[in-house]
């Protein structure tokens, strides 16, 4: 079935030979001759288009992420690797200074949200298998993404520590309640104990101290190791204070124990480990249920390439790949690699990287993208001088976009960064202040204790990952996935909704809009789509089952034709009907033409050598898709980009458009709306992903590939566009309740400083102190985010995922935070 759009193909889709200069706006291969505009060459129309409605200020946002390097980007070989052992968004820092040094790599750009590196290398330097050991110099635990999915041992081990970690901090607690603190409390004398003075006096402590260092340095290891990766780099990360605090504790009280004392803090040590230890559990929960199916930029799409080598067919990598090579595509197939066609003719779909809906006629001489599906024929494929795959292409452009902002760090270890020199120069200041005044030197280190232990930013490290845990559990209850560490700190209020077309307020899926001719034209057109794949005639076998075909004939990208009640019926696009020399009547053309909704089909259907009607589709609209938008017009302006030719109609409720536009223009169109106010955007396709990726909030929905939902800060599966509102209410929510946790640890701390200083708090309340304010952190972030109560009403007699949405206020999702 042939794919027959309302308007030709823009210069830059073709198949003509590029020009050797790039586009203006995205740098794409341009035709020859270009698209002129302004004096300056386009690859489409699409991009002529966007330069005339922003001027050159467009120009400068699509050069803004390499504008903001600090330097050219150095030049070497490229790798992904996995990480593992990264707590916290500090360790980007960390793993990026530790292997500044290491000979043969150039740079290593990290992200703690995907657990994830970027190694730029020498080959001739070092090996890409070296890689990792390299890497994991710093203390972490890397492997190549190449190398298979990911270990899950990691989870298991965690999980083994929390509940290591809490049997022996329980028994240690429960050794004190029994022995030290009725006695500490005075509710007990010394002397009641004298019966069982052995138990109390010798053998609790010293099994105090065996329980303690097994969870000093067994569980809490990942602290210990974090802060002296930290000491190493010469960066202050909230592991140096915990680990000081940790450290002090068990060290004082060793000493203490030894020396015959029973003055003795065992028990700070241990519930700060088993505190910390618990928190980064969830955290890390969290974070790999946001992950670990999207967390695959090089590993989502890497198919092998069936290729002539040594006079015959071979399965190969892609990596394996040579100039020259001749790749053979089926039907259904992926195409691997960027290629121009030597034999063959086939439709392509190519929807998902340029956004058009229709599958796209291609034969000998035009050129074909990486990443794209063969639908229908057959193809063979050259590989051209460079070996590359508009995937790949993508992918890079999708990294340099996200490392642009790449490494944002959570406010609670912007805190940390000032507030553990700070605490740490106080604790050695209230010590020292002490000494000088007389104090003993066991009471001076306690009060420095007390300070160092009251302040141990606990409550920082839990109150962020634990109401993102929260959140993320309560995303996916309704159907949403967040795959971004930094999507609850965006801004709870957006002025600017840019939205995909194909596939966001399109299905994505044909339909057909009118039948012209009599029900015969129905039942034969009907027959004959039954034999063919195409997408076009999926929706027209549909129409009718009363009559069968018989040897059917292909036309990729034309049409087909088959024999039908003794006829031989032609099914397809002018082009086929010009081939094949039969007449397509100039009423029959009018009256379809004048049909045509916008970006529309004509299929025109023949027998004896004349077409007899015509069927017109279309792509299938959202029910949905005007409310949604007449939505998000009440709190902001909304924009259409599309990478189609035609808007279709869609345009006429939204504020501005631009049709026709190539990925990387989208991306500009975004960082150029940037500057006028807060822009999320929402699409489906490996096409929008330098735009997700650019937003300020990228919403991947409906059936995203898998760069797009790497590329996205959230992913909404399926076919319920209005679930975007409850993720503005979700991302809301969590704001406010992650600001309810900080503003009550920064509270908190300025109430319990001054007592510990002033030595109010001894180590034992201090500590005591610090759990409780941990526990109503924990308490605080473990509340539901969206319950019952926010459902509309009809929700609540459906499971989540049956589909159903909570339905805010406007003024709830886009209002005040």
């Amino acid at each position: 079935m042939s794919a027959s759009p309302s308007d030709p193909a823009t210069p830059a889709r073709d198949g003509r030979a590029p020009d050797a200069a790039g586009c203006a706006l995205c740098g794409a291969p341009t035709p020859a001759p270009p698209v002129m505009d302004g004096g300056r060459g386009f690859c489409c129309h699409g991009c002529s288009t966007v330069f005339r409605t922003f001027g050159s200020a467009i120009l400068a946002a699509a050069a803004r992420p390499a504008a903001n390097a600090a330097s050219p980007p150095p030049q070497g070989a490229e790798a992904f690797l996995r990480i593992e052992g990264m707590h916290c968004s500090s360790c980007e820092i960390l793993i990026e200074r530790c292997a500044a040094g290491i000979e043969g790599i150039h740079s290593v750009s990290s992200s703690y949200a995907t657990s994830t590196a970027r190694v730029v290398y020498d080959p001739g330097r070092i090996r890409e298998a070296d890689l990792p050991r390299a890497i994991g110099r710093a203390g972490y635990r890397a492997s190549l993404r190449t190398g298979g999915p990911a270990a899950e041992s990691d989870d298991s081990r965690s999980l083994l520590r929390v509940i290591t970690g809490a049997a022996l901090a329980a028994t240690v607690m429960m050794l004190y309640l029994a022995f030290f603190y009725p006695t500490h409390l005075g509710l007990v004398a010394p002397g009641d104990l004298e019966p069982v003075g052995w138990l109390a006096f010798t053998a609790a402590p010293r099994a105090m101290l065996v329980l303690t260092t097994l969870l000093v340095f067994l569980v809490g290891a990942p602290i210990l190791r974090g802060a002296w990766i930290g000491f190493r780099a010469r960066v202050l990360n909230m592991d140096n204070l915990l680990a000081i605090a940790i450290l002090a504790a068990y060290g004082y009280s060793a000493a203490r124990l030894f020396t015959g004392s029973l003055d003795l803090y065992f028990d700070v040590a241990a519930v700060i480990v088993a505190v910390v230890t618990t928190g980064r559990y969830f955290e890390q929960g969290a974070k790999a249920d946001a992950t670990r199916e999207l967390a695959r930029l090089t590993e989502a799409w890497a198919p092998a390439a069936r290729t002539r080598r040594d006079g015959g067919l071979r399965s190969l990598p892609l990596g394996e790949l040579r100039p020259g090579d001749r790749v053979l595509i089926r039907a259904g197939e992926p195409v691997p690699v960027d290629g121009r066609v030597v034999l063959g003719q086939g439709a392509v779909d190519e929807s998902l990287m340029t956004g058009e809906p229709f599958p796209a006629a291609r034969g000998p001489g035009e050129a074909v993208l990486g990443g794209t599906r063969l639908v229908e024929g057959g193809l063979e494929i050259e590989v051209g001088a460079a070996v590359s795959s508009q995937v790949e292409n993508l992918a890079r452009v999708l990294w340099s976009v996200q490392g642009s902002t790449a490494g944002v760090r959570g406010f609670a270890d912007r805190i940390a960064r000032v507030f553990v020199p700070a605490v740490l120069a106080l604790a050695a200041l209230v010590s020292g202040w002490l000494l000088l005044e007389g104090a003993q030197p066991g009471a001076a280190l306690l009060a420095g204790l007390a300070t160092l232990i009251v302040s141990c930013p606990c409550t920082f490290g839990l109150a962020v990952p634990l109401t993102t845990a929260t959140a993320v559990g309560a995303a996916l209850r309704h159907g949403i996935l967040v795959t971004s560490a930094d999507t609850f700190a965006k801004p709870p209020r957006f002025d600017i909704f840019a939205l995909d077309k194909t596939g966001t307020l399109s299905t994505g899926r044909m339909s057909v809009v009118e039948v012209l001719g009599p029900p015969v034209v129905a039942a034969r057109a009907a027959a004959v789509e039954r034999l063919s794949s195409h997408p076009i005639a999926a929706a027209i076998a549909g129409l009718d089952a009363s009559l069968a075909a018989t040897d059917l004939r292909l036309h990729p990208g034309k049409g087909a034709e088959a024999s039908v009640e003794g006829r031989r019926v032609v099914v397809g696009g002018r082009a086929l009907y010009a081939t094949l020399g039969w007449e397509i009547p100039a009423r029959l053309a009018a009256a379809a033409a004048a049909r045509l909704p916008g970006e529309g089909v004509i299929s025109y259907v023949g027998w004896e050598g004349r077409a007899r009607g015509a069927i017109v589709t279309r792509d299938r609209q959202r029910p949905e898709w005007e409310a949604v938008i007449d939505r998000l017009r009440e709190n902001g302006r909304v924009i259409l980009l599309t990478g189609a030719e035609h808007p279709s109609g869609y345009e006429e409720r939204a504020d501005a458009f631009h049709a026709g536009i190539p990925p990387e223009a989208k991306a500009a169109v975004i960082r150029q709306l940037r500057a006028e106010g807060r822009v999320v955007m929402v699409g489906d396709g490996s096409n929008d992903a330098p735009a997700l990726a650019a937003a300020d909030l990228g919403i991947a929905f409906g059936t995203p590939t898998p760069l797009a939902a790497e590329a996205a800060d959230i992913v909404i599966p399926g076919d319920r566009l209005e679930r975007v509102f409850t993720a503005f209410e979700l991302i809301r929510t969590t704001r406010r309740r992650v600001r309810q946790n900080i503003g009550w640890a920064l509270l908190y701390n300025a109430v319990a400083i001054p007592l510990a200083v002033t030595g109010v708090l001894n180590p034992l309340f201090a500590a005591l102190a610090m759990a409780t304010s941990s526990l109503l952190v924990v308490w605080n972030s473990s509340r539901p985010l969206i319950g019952v109560a926010d459902l509309p009403a009809d929700a609540t007699a459906a499971p989540p995922d049956a589909g159903q949405a909570p339905a805010p206020s406007a003024r709830g999702w886009a209002g005040q935070p």
